[in-house]
């Protein structure tokens, strides 16, 4: 048997063959990360041994560096493991006992973690499950990229018209996006009329802005602390921030559109009915569905409820020294996207479910504070979703109150 390590970079790939004696059966060597690398790593391997069987090959999960050469290999018939780039960077310290790491040393230590047997092979997930997890991710992408434009609207916005808010308490609202991409500064708007500003909002349907509002505003804008400095730089400043924030909203409209035609027409034909059961959870949107989905792929691949809970990273860091134990916060590691949909579907969940949120309540009366007991709700629910999608049930209220 032949283990193979490889280190993944963007140019290069460092490559490391152990044989059974954990000794060197060719000497190190690199190859380009290109297609041409590839086939003389094919071509390497063949050298040794034409049986594919005698070949077990590992590489770490690192995205986009790592996903041809994985489907390249493994188009080719070879046995590829997939490693977590934590497992591999402990057992690196395990076996160097020092802080090394070099793209060489790496690759000899993917090798030498697959002759020990002892790694953990990391999931791949089916071309639907995928689709979810990108589409997920690029969505996630544009609302950070919202909250960022809109961070910087609102802070010039402070500035040349603070007083709006006294008209609109959200000015992101069609309605206050219309006056401000007409009106970007208090130096515009006090110029305005009333009849100019309702004029805005005739294509706008159940919108109630109206003279009243109008004539306030204008005078808001009269009075405003705003002397206009550099006025025409920051309204061309707002005026450009809210055209992208148009189109960053209008691509993540398309984008849930997209993750909502695959969650409602089913991932595949075996799992519409799981699905749907997953639907009928009070407080777990399809949102939800498709953010946990994307990211863990089949929930049945896990043992247990308890080892879904571990994937995600819903539990709190210990630390034990002699007699003394102490609990910490909640895990960093784990699955960010679908721990924070869990997070966020608890909330909804206290609100919306009412067996969950009789769970809440006796956990805060109970001494809990708030968002420990969202927690609880998170790993409950976590619960919910992975017994109803593995046992293809609906959601059954009486065994929610089954205690945790």
């Amino acid at each position: 048997m032949y283990y193979v390590g490889i280190d993944v970079a963007k140019e290069k790939h460092y490559v490391c063959i152990l044989d059974n004696t954990n000794e060197f059966a060719v000497k190190p060597f690199w190859i380009y990360s290109d297609v041409v690398g590839l086939r003389e790593l094919l071509k390497r391997l063949a050298n040794l041994s034409l049986n594919n069987d005698d070949f077990i090959i590992g590489v770490e999960s690192t995205g986009a560096f790592s996903e041809n050469l994985y489907e390249y290999i493994t188009d080719a018939d070879y046995k590829v493991i997939l490693l977590n780039s934590y497992q591999t960077a402990k057992y690196r310290d395990f076996s160097t006992m020092k802080k090394i790491k070099n793209d060489a040393i790496d690759a000899y230590i993917i090798a030498e973690l697959l002759s020990s047997h002892k790694y953990k092979e990391s999931h791949i997930s089916s071309e639907d499950y995928h689709s979810l997890k990108v589409l997920g991710r690029l969505k996630r992408s544009l609302d950070d990229k919202i909250k960022s434009i809109k961070r910087e609207i609102s802070t010039v916005m402070a500035t040349v018209n603070p007083e709006i808010t006294l008209v609109f308490k959200n000015i992101f609202t069609k309605t206050a996006l219309e006056i401000i991409k007409a009106y970007p500064t208090a130096v515009e708007l006090q110029k305005a009329t009333p009849k100019k500003l309702t004029k805005l909002f005739r294509h706008i349907k159940g919108n109630n802005f109206n003279d009243e509002k109008a004539k306030y505003l204008i005078e808001l804008a009269k009075s405003s602390i705003y002397g206009g400095r550099a006025n025409e730089s920051r309204a061309l400043m707002i005026k450009t921030n809210i055209k992208i924030l148009e189109l960053l909203s209008q691509e993540k409209q398309e984008i849930e559109a997209k993750i909502d035609t695959l969650i409602k027409s089913g991932i595949s034909k075996e799992l519409d009915a799981p699905i749907e059961n997953l639907k009928s959870i009070p407080g777990v949107s399809d949102k939800t569905i498709a953010a946990i989905l994307g990211e863990c792929g089949d929930l049945t691949r896990f043992k247990s409820a308890k080892a879904f809970i571990g994937y995600l990273g819903l539990y709190p860091t210990q630390y034990q020294s002699g007699n003394s134990m102490s609990v910490g916060t909640l895990a960093k590691r784990g699955i960010p996207i679908a721990k924070h949909a869990l997070y966020m579907a608890a909330v909804s969940s206290v609100l919306h479910n009412q067996e969950l949120k009789k769970i809440f309540r006796d956990k805060v009366s109970s001494g809990k504070s708030k968002k420990e007991a969202l927690i609880i709700i998170s790993k409950k629910l976590a619960t919910i979703i992975y017994s109803i999608f593995k046992y293809n049930t609906p959601y059954n209220a009486k065994r929610v109150l089954i205690s945790l």
